[in-house]
């Protein structure tokens, strides 16, 4: 038998760690391309590790062909604006 998660891991399910809002069927519908995935929970970032709705996180096909990447991570993935120096 797995011991139970703790209380405040067990609200990162039931809650958007990025807009705060609660678990709904349109919130956990996910959008990969042209294909929804109606998932249970909220999917975790694969790089912040935060749980994040459908609105928040998006299904990419960077590294594996189905990576989670919340909104804020995936700009990091972007080029650097025009006209400033990257890292």
């Amino acid at each position: 038998m797995s011991p139970a998660l703790p209380v405040e891991h067990a609200m990162d399910y039931l809650t958007c760690q990025s807009c705060r809002r609660p678990a709904t069927d349109n919130l956990l519908s996910y959008r990969r391309g042209s294909t929804v995935v109606r998932n249970d929970t909220f999917l975790q970032c694969d790089i912040c590790e935060r749980y994040a709705c459908a609105e928040c996180l998006q299904v990419y096909d960077i590294f594996s062909g189905y990576d989670f990447l919340c909104h804020e991570c995936a700009e990091t993935f972007q080029p650097p604006p025009p006209g400033t120096r990257g890292h």
